[in-house]
């Protein structure tokens, strides 16, 4: 073979797979594939703990969302990225500055940017620290407190328990009676709240809280609470709280 017909050869042979190349069936299966468009899910924890796992466990919240871990990314995440942030380890050092609009550590700069974004913010009820001394601290000063975790929630934070937050987030919760929340009081006169989610608040309904020696009963923002309901929880001293 002589050195034209040798270089014809290497050009046919390059040719022939450029041409195997291009209708590759990986390479064609790559270019064709789907971008992900689920909306972004944030972690945002101070600590690593093993509360979070069940986030990146849950298959249903997978299918839905693309979930990411702030710490994991040591903090250096684009808010803009996710729809919405699950906070654990609400601590009340982390609580008092969000509520003042102090943003000095990563967590509550990330926090404090998912509430001016407006994002949708979650939190666990057990990874809320304030609730841990509503029995041990002056009624003063956890009132203060409590007023700070009320402008957060006035300001778009939602409350759930841990095994109801993935149904919270889904938007699968609605309709729901009365929900019991233990508080992440370790001791064992830990004192519990109920969750009603009713157009109207009944005397029923605060009897059965009552049963359930709840202290503090959350009802919605624009429920209607009858005349004999408040005074079932004042007789009671059973505390109405508008979320």
């Amino acid at each position: 073979m002589d050195q034209k017909d040798l270089i014809e050869e290497i050009v046919a042979r390059v040719a022939a797979k450029m041409a195997e190349l291009e209708h590759d069936p990986v390479t064609d299966q790559a270019e064709v594939s789907a971008p992900d468009t689920r909306p972004g899910l944030l972690i945002l924890t101070q600590d690593h703990s093993d509360v979070c796992h069940s986030v990146f466990d849950s298959g249903c919240l997978a299918k839905r969302y693309k979930i990411g871990c702030a710490l994991l990314q040591n903090y250096e995440v684009n808010i803009d990225d996710y729809q919405a942030v699950i906070l654990f380890g609400l601590t009340n050092e982390a609580l008092g500055k969000l509520a003042s609009g102090i943003y000095d550590t990563p967590y509550t700069k990330l926090a404090g940017q998912a509430f001016l974004s407006g994002k949708q913010i979650y939190v666990p009820v057990e990874q809320i620290e304030l609730y841990r001394y509503e029995k041990t601290a002056p009624k003063p000063y956890f009132a203060m407190l409590r007023d700070r975790l009320e402008l957060l929630k006035a300001s778009g934070l939602v409350i759930s328990r841990m095994d109801d937050l993935e149904k919270c987030i889904l938007d699968e919760s609605c309709g729901c009676a009365i929900q019991a929340v233990s508080q992440p009081d370790p001791t064992p006169t830990a004192q519990k709240t109920y969750r009603l989610c009713k157009r109207v608040i009944t005397e029923r309904d605060i009897a059965e809280a009552s049963t359930a020696k709840a202290c503090c009963v959350y009802i919605p923002a624009k429920s209607i609470v009858t005349d004999l309901a408040k005074d079932y929880a004042r007789s009671r001293d059973i505390s109405l709280i508008r979320e």
